[in-house]
């Protein structure tokens, strides 16, 4: 029994060391979420006031920033990159280059407030790809992320793709400008997606967990906003209620400047998922946002 139970634990050791060398394996330097660490170096070079975008794919693919700058007189920069890295860990990410004096704007997706706060595969390629080891846990803020299985599969195939000619269409780390807007596709064609099935119900800690976020920001000095998603009309009709009843509960704790209506978009805004909006849909989003911005009060706009 002793030998078999000495056994176990060596194979157990063995195959936790071979998921840590498959996670560590050297992705191409082009890959789309290592696009974090020069985001990274262009917060630090940043001073306060700024205005600094926080959330998912929502945000990388769907903000004009050089017109916010332009319109509200202070530096924006967008911080998004995937929604699969966990509101938690964005926004943890986020807090490391804010002061007081600066806001910072969270715009989510929704399924961060139902099944995705810890985040998932992507959380993964962030940690362990990005370098980012401090991101892995944080028990007071989030957990470790699912999906670890097709995590590996997707690490070990992109480990392989390196040595395939590259995908035009594939989102690339240089696809990003110095504001931290994806803009590679913003003359391609939009491409087929599936609207997204209606949302599963809200996760009570991950809110509790958001709010107490805030409420260190807004002890530091720092200013916390929140607007939405744009959201392709046919998901956003999937998930009315849902998203109607989350509304109401961020108003009771945080400014909220938006309503959820006003970035449900029509499909044809929309590039090559419900989240990610094309050149027209990144600037009727971005007018949206900017007279958001003006109706709360935190900055005087220019037309």
């Amino acid at each position: 029994m002793q030998r078999f139970l000495g056994k176990l634990l060596v194979f157990g050791f063995l195959f936790l060391l071979g998921i840590l060398g498959l996670l560590l394996l050297p992705l191409p330097s082009h890959t789309y979420n290592l696009a974090i660490l020069d985001k990274h170096r262009l917060l630090e070079g940043m001073g306060s006031p700024k205005l600094v975008i926080a959330g998912g794919s929502n945000c990388a693919f769907g903000i004009d920033s050089q017109a916010l700058t332009e319109a509200l007189g202070i530096p924006v920069f967008n911080l998004g990159i995937h929604a699969g890295f966990g509101l938690g860990r964005i926004l943890d990410d986020a807090g490391r280059f804010l002061h007081a004096g600066d806001v910072l704007l969270v715009i989510p997706e929704y399924s961060h407030f139902t099944d995705a706060w810890n985040g998932g595969e992507a959380a993964y390629g962030l940690i362990f790809n990005a370098r980012q080891y401090r991101l892995l846990l944080h028990p007071g803020l989030y957990g470790l992320p699912g999906e670890l299985p097709s995590c590996i599969v997707t690490h070990l195939q992109g480990f392989i793709a390196r040595f395939r000619p590259p995908n035009p269409l594939a989102y690339r780390r240089d696809g990003f400008n110095q504001y931290g807007d994806y803009i590679d596709h913003l003359d391609r064609e939009n491409q087929a997606f599936a609207s997204r099935l209606a949302l599963s119900r809200l996760d009570q800690k991950a809110l509790n967990r958001f709010f107490r976020f805030v409420e260190s920001c807004e002890a530091q000095g720092i200013r916390v906003i929140l607007s939405y998603p744009s959201y392709e009309e046919a998901s956003f009709a999937a998930s009315t209620d849902l998203i109607r009843t989350l509304d109401g509960i961020l108003r009771e704790q945080i400014a909220v400047i938006s309503r959820p209506e006003t970035y449900c978009f029509p499909r044809d805004w929309f590039y090559d998922t419900a989240y990610h909006l094309n050149r027209e849909g990144r600037q009727q989003r971005t007018e949206a946002l900017l007279r958001d911005i003006a109706r709360s009060g935190l900055f005087s706009t220019s037309p």
